[in-house]
């Protein structure tokens, strides 16, 4: 397990929970994952099985359940979040406790290429760079070939790192790629992008303020992913 996987998993997971929803009546669907349905909705993509990774206490897996009729699991590294939100859905959604790079559902083979949608919102920049590739791997293990992954992730100019100014007891980071997260798969040659948006939103940093406005710089998208479909045959002469 590396440093900043285990701290979210055994610790700052918990301390998200408690500060964003302990005690308070939560929505239906919050505005964010909303933004993010409607976003997946007017792409036009079809899909049955969903996965989420970083999912919370499930809310938008459970609308796509409920109202979509999709089978969908997820993956969180909040135990309480996991807890919280078995008891609210009950046998709608699956959830499990863990991170992107180590968990029930990635570890388990049955699981490979058997989703339709991956969705990972806001989760990729928070995972140790030791385990990175370890994440993206399982994110497109989970995937049918011709299935699709939607990432929100930031979309900065350069590489930085800003701490987590929550946290005082362990140097814990948000690392930002250039062009997002998203060029690691467009790297493969095995995706490409169906839709994108960009757009400017210090909302989405809550607390965090600094004099670098491309670091408010985010990226909403959806790749598809063809093992060869996005190769050109060369002819040999």
């Amino acid at each position: 397990m590396k440093t900043q996987d285990d701290y979210y998993l055994k610790k700052e997971g918990d301390d998200f929970f408690d500060r964003n929803f302990e005690g308070k009546k939560v929505p239906d669907l919050r505005e964010n994952k909303r933004t993010i349905l409607d976003f997946i909705l007017n792409a036009n993509i079809e899909f049955n099985s969903v996965i989420e990774f970083g999912c919370n206490y499930g809310d938008l897996l459970n609308y796509l359940s409920t109202k979509k009729g999709c089978k969908c699991v997820g993956v969180e590294a909040s135990k309480k979040a996991v807890d919280f939100g078995m008891s609210l859905y009950g046998d709608n959604i699956g959830l499990y406790h863990g991170i992107i790079g180590d968990n029930e559902i990635s570890n388990d083979k049955s699981n490979n290429e058997k989703f339709d949608l991956a969705i990972v919102d806001d989760v990729f920049s928070w995972v140790s760079r030791e385990s990175i590739l370890d994440s993206i791997s399982n994110v497109d293990r989970s995937i049918k070939d011709g299935g699709f992954i939607f990432i929100r992730d930031f979309k900065p100019h350069k590489f930085t790192k800003n701490r987590n100014h929550h946290i005082t007891d362990s140097e814990v980071y948000n690392f930002k790629v250039i062009g997002s997260h998203l060029q690691i798969f467009l790297s493969t040659g095995m995706y490409e992008i169906v839709s994108e948006s960009i757009y400017y939103d210090k909302s989405l940093s809550v607390g965090y303020f600094c004099d670098n406005p491309f670091n408010y710089r985010w990226s909403d998208v959806i790749l598809q992913k063809k093992y060869t479909g996005y190769f050109d045959d060369v002819t040999k002469l």
